[in-house]
């Protein structure tokens, strides 16, 4: 718990009193925000990237409609232990903010080529992009194992905001800081789980 207060604590330090944050600072609070709603078990990997990627950047979904989107993806593809689900989960995040918006060849380039970036930049910090090799970890037990899945999820998140960033500065302009600002405590997040709410309505 003193862990999410002491993030919170550098995540209103990050943000300029004139509300415009630096994009690094975006980044990094996005990650940490998707690392919280993992680490508090309120969602998972490839869920939680999606969520805050869509909610803190504006991208048009509803919280429902992310979380059905990437639900499918998490552990591995379903639990088959392929792709990671956090990585999973940025690749649809890409497509949302960077995607083609028309049929066609060629209009396809910015975001297949931020998605392989994104894809080789994982594997060489990780090892691995496949969910059953980065989760042999099991075997020094699940504290261990649920802790890097976390900074896993935490790490993807805040590399793909820095890729849209990169490409659309303007999303900074319009970020939810305080939806990112708000880390929730073990505590906190179970009673979210029981009531079956993750976030609070966009301008609350």
């Amino acid at each position: 718990m003193a862990k999410w207060v002491e993030m919170k604590s550098d995540l209103e330090a990050a943000q300029p009193a004139d509300g415009e944050a630096s994009a690094d600072a975006l980044a990094s609070a996005i990650g940490n925000r998707a690392e919280n709603l993992f680490a508090t078990r309120q969602l998972e990997c490839a869920e939680a990237v999606l969520v805050v990627l869509n909610r803190a950047l504006n991208g048009g979904l509803s919280e429902e409609t992310a979380i059905r989107l990437s639900s499918g993806l998490c552990e591995g593809i379903g639990g088959s232990g392929c792709t990671c689900g956090a990585l999973s989960g940025c690749a649809v995040a890409l497509g949302l903010f960077l995607g083609r918006r028309s049929p066609g060849f060629g209009n396809g380039r910015q975001v297949k080529s931020a998605t392989a970036c994104l894809h080789d930049a994982f594997r060489q910090r990780f090892g691995a992009t496949c969910c059953r090799v980065l989760t042999q970890s099991k075997k020094t037990g699940p504290a261990v194992h649920f802790r890097r899945c976390a900074a896993r999820t935490g790490w993807t998140a805040r590399a793909a905001a820095a890729a849209i960033l990169k490409l659309r500065p303007e999303l900074a302009e319009t970020a939810d800081w305080a939806y990112l600002r708000r880390l929730d405590s073990v505590m906190s997040g179970r009673l979210r789980r029981l009531r079956g709410v993750v976030s609070d309505p966009p301008g609350s």
